[in-house]
């Protein structure tokens, strides 16, 4: 569940950010014509991130990086006329400042953002379904919803911060919107500089790979740079609305005024948590998600006459047990047995069909698969499909489960 829930908290969560605050500042402004476009854009660049993903999943006609030069090129340029248009009309009023051009670069901005951003969020799906040999199991309704919390936490995110900055002071809110901005379209450009150097399409001078580097390994900095303005303006209206005081001689108007006062601050908190919750699951979560965890040591085992016996007495504990052969070429083939109940064992290979040689280690009393955190029903442990360990014969005798070493030296290629 973690895992989704990073891969897709880290995917939204900044475009979350910025388009509630794009989208809120316009609204701060009564600029209500780019309503349309607004609309309009997001629907273009659904359509267009669900278009890419169906081709991606289906065909190996889309080379990504390719795609993702176009669109993030096309964004920047809308972005940065978008940021001209709004800096030259500030000081219009709303029926003059939505202007043709400015409606054009609002639905570009949006469609591009989304084109961009939300591809992966369609494919995502796929990956971990496949792991999962029935979708109506435990395993898969768990890691799906980290994937559900993960883009329910980036909606809330974005919608509150357009709720509250309605309601911020333009003086404050186009300086914290503009530096959002700025923190954004340095990301997409280090994007964009990572694609050309890669693909050779630029020059690879030093000083160029230099700086890419550099920016690759301090772009969490935008980030948190991204969430504290978003933050600062839920403050700043949390702190304005909870010191004025609703006065006057109607008691209808005062009700009125205390309303919108106690909604102003139930957005800002909202803000305020949503986006704290966004910065732990970036941080923390991620730290969890990504910590490295070693496989637990070989027990031992004695190899006689092709054939391998290993005690039921110690391998029938209900626990996980691995072991690795070496096979005549030297490649040591790990594999892995637990019983699955009184009179089931389960044997496979430290590997599978989709995952390969990555292995499993054991958890709280689950088998779980270290590449994709998938966790393994027991009882189909040793039979194919899915992110299961890849089957192995054996047989039961005299007390002794015996695996045959030739059946190992015929999966050696699985661990080269």
């Amino acid at each position: 569940m973690l895992h989704f829930w990073v891969l897709v908290t880290g995917t939204m969560l900044a475009v979350s950010i910025l388009t509630g605050l794009l989208l809120g500042y316009a609204a701060q402004r009564d600029l209500l014509e780019m309503r349309s476009p607004a609309r309009h854009g997001a629907i273009a660049g659904i359509i267009a991130a669900a278009a890419l993903a169906l081709l991606e999943f289906t065909t190996a006609f889309v080379v990504r990086e390719y795609y993702n030069l176009i669109v993030l090129c096309v964004a920047l340029a809308a972005g940065g006329a978008l940021s001209v248009l709004l800096v030259a009309t500030r000081s219009l009023a709303p029926e003059k400042a939505a202007s043709l051009p400015l409606r054009f670069a609002f639905f570009i901005v949006l469609a591009s953002w989304g084109a961009f951003y939300l591809p992966d969020i369609f494919i995502y799906p796929s990956h971990f379904a496949v792991g999962v040999v029935q979708v109506a199991s435990s395993e898969f309704i768990f890691i799906a919803t980290g994937y559900v919390i993960g883009i329910g936490l980036c909606l809330l995110v974005g919608y509150s911060i357009f709720q509250l900055c309605s309601d911020v002071p333009e003086n404050f809110l186009f300086p914290l919107f503009s530096l959002a901005f700025l923190a954004f379209s340095i990301s997409q450009l280090i994007t964009v500089g990572q694609i050309l150097l890669g693909r050779g399409l630029t020059p690879r001078y030093d000083w160029a790979l230099d700086c890419i580097i550099f920016l690759l390994s301090n772009a969490p900095c935008l980030l948190y740079g991204i969430v504290g303005t978003a933050a600062l303006a839920a403050a700043i209206l949390w702190l304005r609305s909870s010191k004025t005081v609703a006065d006057g001689e109607n008691p209808a108007l005062r009700r009125k005024a205390r309303s919108v006062m106690r909604r102003r601050v139930r957005w800002s908190r909202t803000a305020i948590l949503s986006l704290l919750a966004g910065l732990l699951t970036m941080t923390v979560g991620m730290y969890l998600d990504t910590r490295k965890v070693e496989l637990s040591p070989p027990l031992e085992m004695t190899v006689a006459d092709g054939k391998i016996a290993h005690s039921t007495a110690v391998v029938g504990d209900g626990t996980l047990h691995r072991f690795v052969y070496k096979t005549l070429q030297g490649v040591d083939v790990r594999y892995i047995i637990i019983k699955k109940s009184e009179t089931a064992y389960g044997v496979g290979l430290d590997a599978c069909d989709v995952c390969g040689p990555a292995g499993y280690y054991e958890r709280k009393g689950q088998v779980i698969c270290i590449l994709c955190d998938v966790v393994m029903n027991k009882s189909t442990i040793g039979f194919a499909g899915g992110c299961n360990p890849v089957p192995l014969k054996f047989s039961l005798k005299d007390g002794s489960l015996i695996i045959n070493t030739e059946d190992l030296e015929a999966e050696a290629h699985r661990f080269m």
